[in-house]
């Protein structure tokens, strides 16, 4: 399952209603004014520690601004973590350091129909394979991509003609 903790509440978020609607049509769930705290893990992300917020004093744009509520910490076990913060790129492919990876012009990565990347399979879609845009779009690839890396690793374990 997706969670997706947002520091305000839905009334005071600054983001697409749209956007949110369709992602918990996806099955996303919100945890409203919750916030990361840190995340835990070896080499791979294991739990999030968070902490519920509170809405404070306005802000300069008006909204009320989140404040952590240090008596409310919780912990969320997790496969995989990722952190949206905006619609600034990283920089490819240095974040991977990979240097073999393709990218456009316009910072995402390379990919052909199968959404493969420049990498012998390795696929990419959402954002880093389209650019910004809406989280359905990065759903909706996520779902392609995984129909084809299955059919990728199918015709890997086929025995080659040559072998035969």
């Amino acid at each position: 399952s997706v969670k997706c903790l947002y520091r305000r509440d839905r009334e005071n978020m600054p983001g697409s209603r749209t956007e949110v609607a369709h992602a918990e049509e996806e099955g996303v769930e919100f945890l409203w004014l919750s916030g990361p705290a840190s995340i835990e893990g070896g080499d791979k992300a294991e739990r999030v520690q968070a902490n519920r917020m509170e809405l404070g004093e306005p802000d300069a744009d008006g909204r009320r601004r989140p404040v952590v509520d240090p008596s409310s910490s919780f912990a969320l076990d997790a496969d995989l973590v990722i952190l949206a913060l905006g619609f600034e790129p990283e920089p490819l492919p240095a974040i991977f350091g990979e240097e073999g990876l393709a990218v456009s012009d316009w910072g995402t990565l390379e990919c052909d129909d199968n959404m493969m990347t420049t990498l012998p399979g390795v696929f990419a879609g959402g954002d880093i394979a389209r650019g910004a845009s809406l989280v359905v779009w990065a759903v909706r690839d996520g779902r392609d991509v995984a129909e084809k890396i299955d059919t990728y690793l199918v015709e890997q374990r086929k025995p080659s003609a040559a072998a035969a």
